[in-house]
């Protein structure tokens, strides 16, 4: 076992033991002191990754039980959340793209309109990338594109033997740097967001909906997407202004895809209702008020309807009898909806057992430091420890401990719980920082220093992103004014 993975086991069952073996303080009850020893143990465990993450996410179903803290019932019941539902129905919708091939003529044709130039090209597939990685695992994005852009490289290099190099470093890093972006946009593109909405309906039955996500979601990517191409391609990959690309390849490709199928027709009608229902939701419900049960169409429910219309319309080819089936949906990455079953578990037990509010009275110890000043560490203390750790268990520990604290000092939960987690998703500078990192330095066209070179750029334009953002759109969107705790939160 790794050194650190060892350390990590061990200081887990330390602090277990301690909150199991000593009296807890005064200024916190029994329970809450036990939680705070599982909340330990599964923090060390997932930020080491001792053993997989959702096999640790698994932890509070064993120990809140045996330790007393809550039931059985209690416990699993945060694993049924509606928001899990949300995020399985958005992954059988992105694996139906998969399936029938609709994700890569969405790709091709995206990537053809940007072909003029090696410049362009690489802004194309990030907008591809991006793009599909709102909707779809942005793992899954980058292990598609990939392929598609080594291929290009391998032409490419043929063509410009003797030129600048650059292109093969600016572009496989594209695709890792937008399919990361392009998850921030949606509550289904990445795992940190959907924890995050997940948490703060368990919280503070506080929803946060599609599209009030879209709204600060898809203005960060946007902001984000640009100026990630001039900094791969200007200052840290510049490009020989001599150097040629021939479109041919990706025109082959385009004609290799053939005619779009009926499949691929009703995959995409499907995808686009049901973002267009996510959307309209809030008018619809207002409209059909009293025709159907409040809060009987929701984003959860429209996921789970897409998916179920999914298995029921026939297949328009031989092999398959439907749009999807039960073989290819089991590859749902069912890890992460266990995983984040298990934050809502422990973020449950947190807030229910007084841990929350004992944390929030400390808080007041760093009452006379600027909120300010307290958002920014934040954002980028989550920034700095999500390049070494999953962003998604990086979410999962600290957004009920930023809540809680946040409620200390007298503020909206929001003002700090939303910036974090737009910084969860800002890891650009390590291979494990996430998924679609792991992948483009696989490619074996990187070193871990041409991402350091990127990256870094990248993540301190994140903080001022993120900033800006939280400034500008914060408080219209969410209500969130300053020294001022809103009624959702009693």
């Amino acid at each position: 076992m790794h050194k650190t993975k060892f350390f990590g086991l061990i200081i887990g069952i330390i602090f277990l033991m301690i909150a199991c073996l000593l009296p807890s303080p005064e200024s916190l009850n029994s329970k809450a002191w036990l939680t705070l020893g599982v909340a330990m143990l599964m923090a060390s465990w997932w930020l080491t990754e001792v053993i997989p993450l959702p096999a640790t996410g698994l932890l509070p179903i064993v120990l809140f039980p045996l330790l007393g803290v809550s039931s059985v019932k209690e416990t699993a019941q945060a694993f049924s959340h509606p928001i899990i539902f949300l995020f399985m129905g958005g992954f059988i919708i992105g694996l139906a793209m998969q399936h029938t091939g609709l994700h890569k003529r969405i790709a091709y044709y995206i990537i053809s309109k940007f072909k003029s130039s090696p410049q362009s090209l690489i802004f194309g597939f990030m907008c591809a990338t991006a793009f599909l990685s709102m909707w779809i695992s942005n793992s899954a994005t980058a292990i598609m594109m990939l392929p598609i852009a080594l291929s290009i490289i391998t032409v490419f290099k043929e063509d410009n033997k003797n030129k600048n190099n650059n292109f093969d470093k600016a572009l496989v890093l594209s695709i890792a740097f937008s399919a990361t972006i392009g998850g921030i946009a949606t509550i289904i593109g990445t795992p940190p967001n959907t924890v995050m909405a997940a948490m703060l309906s368990e919280l503070y039955n506080y929803e946060i909906n599609f599209v009030d996500w879209l709204k600060i979601g898809l203005p960060t990517s946007l902001l984000l997407l640009p100026i990630t191409w001039v900094v791969l391609i200007y200052f840290c990959f510049p490009l020989d202004p001599k150097i040629i690309i021939k479109d041919k390849i990706i025109n082959d490709k385009i004609k290799n895809l053939g005619k779009i199928s009926q499949d691929e027709i009703m995959v995409g009608i499907i995808f686009i209702t049901t973002a267009s229902l996510w959307i309209s939701r809030k008018w619809l419900s207002n409209t059909l008020e009293g025709i159907i049960p409040s809060g009987a169409l929701n984003d959860s429910t429209i996921a789970i309807t897409a998916a179920i219309i999914l298995f029921i319309i026939p297949s328009n080819r031989p092999k398959r009898k439907r749009l999807i089936n039960w073989e290819v949906a089991q590859n749902i990455p069912w890890g992460a909806l266990i995983l984040i079953g298990g934050g809502l578990s422990l973020a449950s037990v947190i807030s229910s057992s007084g841990l929350a509010t004992w944390i929030g009275s400390l808080s007041s110890n760093i009452s006379n430091i600027s909120i300010i000043f307290i958002v920014l560490i934040s954002i980028v203390s989550i920034i700095l420890l999500t390049e070494l750790t999953s962003n998604t268990a990086t979410a999962s520990t600290f957004i009920p401990i930023l809540g809680a604290t946040a409620l200390g000092l007298g503020q909206n939960p929001l003002l700090l719980i939303i910036p974090a987690t737009l910084g969860a998703s800002c890891a650009f500078m390590m291979p494990v920082a996430t998924p679609p990192n792991t992948i483009a330095y696989a490619s074996g066209h990187l070193k871990i220093s041409d991402m350091i070179k990127a990256g870094i750029w990248l993540n301190i334009i994140s903080i001022i992103i993120i900033g800006i953002i939280i400034t500008l759109i914060l408080g219209p969107v969410f209500d969130v004014e300053l020294n001022k705790i809103p009624l959702w939160v009693n």
